[in-house]
């Protein structure tokens, strides 16, 4: 995937939260994605001058207030106790600053609004969170019970305010983003076709008894413009699988069969899935083993019950998209120069 992701840290302590009874942090692995993947550059209103902002570092301002990066770097060291030079090395310095601007700025909005809406998080929460972390940061990011407490304990009630603004942010995305079976059902049956799925059979002819002999894969080539050129001619693709279609090791199945592989990659996917019912692909998929000639035979529909949990999924995700961009208005929150 490239550059490790500045919240994959984070992600690793809040895996640790999820078996809260209380308190559902998952959420916040989906809030991350909408960091990665959203562009939330921008801008509310342009009445301020970004030029005078560079000096004191201003990353973003909320309404009238300024909100500066030594605000940002404060907090997140507090919450998440991250391995800031680690970080840069990986991804750069500018982008640090960007994305943990953006995420602790994101997270400030979500408690803003759950104050506003009078939600409340109990002792029991924060305690069992803040054990958590500690344990965390003991056994994965090389510091033993006596440096953590020679490093934050003397902060622990600066860290325990921030760690319960973090849980009532979290709490509150949770709880505003929620999606029951029935909004996930009607979602199903008003996208059925994204629902849909092709039912395909495969001629394989394998490579690898030819690897074995001689190194090469000529003989099954030759096999494969055989096929091709009798269905050319009109031979029935069924007839074909069954005289010509084999298993790994080269033998002659003699049975149909449905299409055995598991095409991930998205171009053979694309291949494969725009073929009319009736049509085979025109020249074969090359998988590590063989060659395959698929033909679209049909199409299936989905159960509710095996796609309902991505549903949910999806359409919470959406839902805490819009969420973000609405508290983003309400709150006037705009970020300048590099932050954008």
């Amino acid at each position: 995937m490239g550059k490790k992701n500045i919240f994959s840290d984070k992600k690793k302590i809040i895996s640790k939260l999820i078996n809260s009874k209380r308190i559902i942090l998952a959420i916040l692995l989906i809030v991350i994605l909408i960091i990665m993947m959203y562009d939330y550059t921008r801008p509310i209103d342009d009445q301020f001058d970004d030029s005078k902002d560079a000096i004191e570092d201003v990353v973003a301002y909320i309404g009238n207030e300024k909100v500066t990066f030594e605000d940002i770097e404060k907090r997140e060291e507090e919450i998440f106790f991250l391995d800031k030079n680690k970080i840069i090395k990986n991804i750069g310095k500018e982008m640090y600053k960007k994305e943990i601007s953006k995420y602790i700025l994101y997270e400030e909005l979500l408690y803003r609004k759950a104050e506003s809406e009078n939600l409340n998080i109990t002792k029991e929460e924060t305690d069992y969170t803040y054990e958590k972390i500690k344990k965390f940061v003991i056994s994965q990011l090389n510091v033993d019970e006596k440096e953590f407490n020679e490093r934050y304990i003397e902060n622990k009630k600066e860290i325990f305010d921030n760690m319960e603004k973090s849980i009532k942010a979290y709490k509150y995305l949770d709880e505003s983003s929620k999606v029951d079976d029935k909004e996930a059902l009607e979602y199903y049956n008003s996208h059925k076709d994204e629902f849909r799925m092709g039912i395909y059979r495969d001629i394989f002819i394998s490579t690898v008894n030819d690897y074995r002999k001689n190194g090469t894969v000529e003989v099954s080539k030759n096999k494969v413009k055989n096929i091709y050129r009798k269905l050319e001619e009109g031979e029935k693709f069924e007839r074909l699988e069954n005289m010509y279609s084999e298993d790994i090791n080269g033998n002659v199945n003699g049975v149909n069969r449905s299409l055995e592989m598991d095409f991930t990659d998205e171009d053979v996917m694309a291949k494969i899935s725009n073929l009319k019912i009736g049509e085979y692909v025109k020249e074969p998929i090359v998988s590590p083993y063989g060659y395959h000639i698929v033909k679209r035979i049909g199409t299936e529909e989905e159960p509710f019950n095996k796609v309902k949990e991505e549903i949910k999924s999806t359409l919470t995700y959406k839902k805490q998209i819009k969420l973000i961009e609405d508290l983003k208005k309400e709150y006037k929150l705009r970020f300048t120069g590099e932050y954008k």
